[in-house]
């Protein structure tokens, strides 16, 4: 599949020669056991990093075809043009980067990884302006393809997902810290994580409106898991950016009024952790709540959207696409379209959901839907195991239409389906056989955006 579509790019567009050669190849899925064992066992780390150094230029070459081949001119718009090149340009660093096989290579890797990580950092606000040049070129009509440039954007991100978890993997396991197998926490306290997560909401929301309410943290049985806090302190922070912008719109009047509390509940399960945030902020009316997953839809009635396409370039590490970086008093807090999407993305990265229920005229409940990945990454529950955390990037599938709109719990289902009898195909294989041959590498799973709806 991906051969054929190699061949017929080639004949219709003008793509890079190394970038088709890299793409013509397959994709290999990790295991979350693997890059867990992988994260505390330095020998394997280096075998991981070969493993790296190959599959990361087919994946980016994959992505760049995927991008070409866009339709409505989507790959010809400014942004998406950016990424493009931004992704050529990754493989030819890598072409040009030794094979990490001795120690000094390994770090000089480290460090190539770490450039290719903090410019990816770029890559959402580049897309989404791309979308954003054809709700401009199309206006009206753009609602007759919306559903599918949510799908092909959905796919692309939780490809990128993926290849940023790696290479986060990677970077971090270098440093080797307690309690951490690369970028998984062995011990991750929820708790602190939202902690942490309230304070930076809160400052953002009181830097733009001038007031914040109370988020109170609720630990209903206290308790630690195996997760990426990351991507933990990423979901929370846009959950709450909303809540506290809702509470402020809709009770302040001016200044240090007294605003209703955010509620932020854990409970840790047998299988998973579920984190449930409840404002008072008004609600959802229930006609406006499938528009919350499509991708550019906001509620904030001020975009920043115009004043971000000037200074796009000259500001690389800007909070608004890089989820490594805490907010800042700068930092922008709704009317991007991207944040809650991205973090359901997430959530169902490692098989775990975000939903919404709305009480309108009242406030909203957001749920948030964990799975304990264990202590080494063992035993892990089903949902886990047919979550995209488990496969390749190549994600090329064609969905169809009435699809890409479906609730999570339908697109589980029809994952597990889809996945049931290459998961088994997978179990079956020795862990010695992952290594590294030439053209048989071994398994691999494939961070966004401190923005608001």
């Amino acid at each position: 599949m991906i051969r054929s579509k190699v061949v017929r790019l080639i004949s219709q567009l003008k793509v890079d020669r190394s970038v088709l050669h890299w793409a013509e190849r397959s994709p290999t899925s990790v295991t979350l056991r693997d890059l867990c064992q992988i994260g505390l066992d330095r020998r394997r780390r280096r075998e991981h990093g070969v493993f790296l150094h190959r599959e990361l230029r087919i994946r980016l070459a994959q992505r760049v075809l995927e991008l070409e081949s866009l339709p409505y001119r989507l790959g010809e718009q400014s942004g998406i043009r950016d990424v493009i090149e931004w992704y050529t340009g990754f493989v030819h660093l890598l072409e040009d980067s030794p094979v990490p096989h001795t120690d000094e290579q390994d770090e000089d890797f480290t460090h190539l990884l770490s450039k290719i990580f903090e410019e990816h950092s770029e890559v959402i606000q580049a897309m989404a302006f791309g979308v954003q040049d054809l709700i401009a070129e199309l206006q009206e009509d753009y609602s007759l393809v919306q559903a599918e440039v949510d799908g092909i954007l959905r796919r692309f991100f939780t490809a990128r997902i993926g290849m940023r978890f790696l290479l986060q993997h990677h970077i971090e396991s270098f440093r080797n810290r307690d309690g951490h197998s690369g970028i998984l926490q062995i011990a991750c306290d929820p708790e602190v994580i939202a902690q942490k997560a309230a304070k930076d909401s809160s400052m953002l929301c009181r830097a733009h409106l001038g007031q914040a309410p109370h988020i109170a943290i609720h630990h209903t049985n206290p308790g630690t898991f195996t997760y990426v806090p990351m991507h933990l302190h990423y979901m929370l922070t846009e959950v709450f950016k909303n809540s506290c912008r809702a509470v402020v719109e809709r009770h302040a009047d001016g200044f240090d009024d007294p605003l209703p509390f955010v509620h932020c509940h854990i409970v840790h399960g047998y299988e998973d952790v579920t984190i449930r945030i409840s404002d008072e902020g008004g609600g959802i009316a229930r006609a406006a709540l499938p528009n919350i997953w499509k991708f550019m839809y906001t509620t904030s009635k001020k975009t920043p959207w115009s004043g971000r396409r000037d200074d796009f370039r000259t500001k690389p590490g800007d909070s608004a696409c890089n989820p490594l970086q805490r907010p800042k008093q700068g930092g922008v807090l709704a009317g991007f379209g991207v944040g809650l999407t991205l973090s359901r993305l997430y959530a169902q990265y490692f098989g775990g959901d975000l939903k919404i229920m709305s009480l309108d005229g009242f406030g909203t409940d957001v749920y948030l839907h964990l799975n304990r990945l264990g202590t080494a990454c063992e035993d892990l529950p089903q949902g886990v195991l047919y979550s995209p955390s488990m496969r390749d990037s190549s994600a090329l599938e064609e969905v169809p239409q009435e699809q890409l709109l479906i609730s999570a719990d339908e697109e589980a289902f029809l994952r597990r389906e889809r996945c049931t009898e290459e998961f088994n195909q997978l179990e079956g294989q020795a862990s010695s056989d992952f290594y590294y041959m030439e053209d048989h590498p071994i398994a691999s799973p494939d961070h966004e955006t401190q923005t608001m709806k």
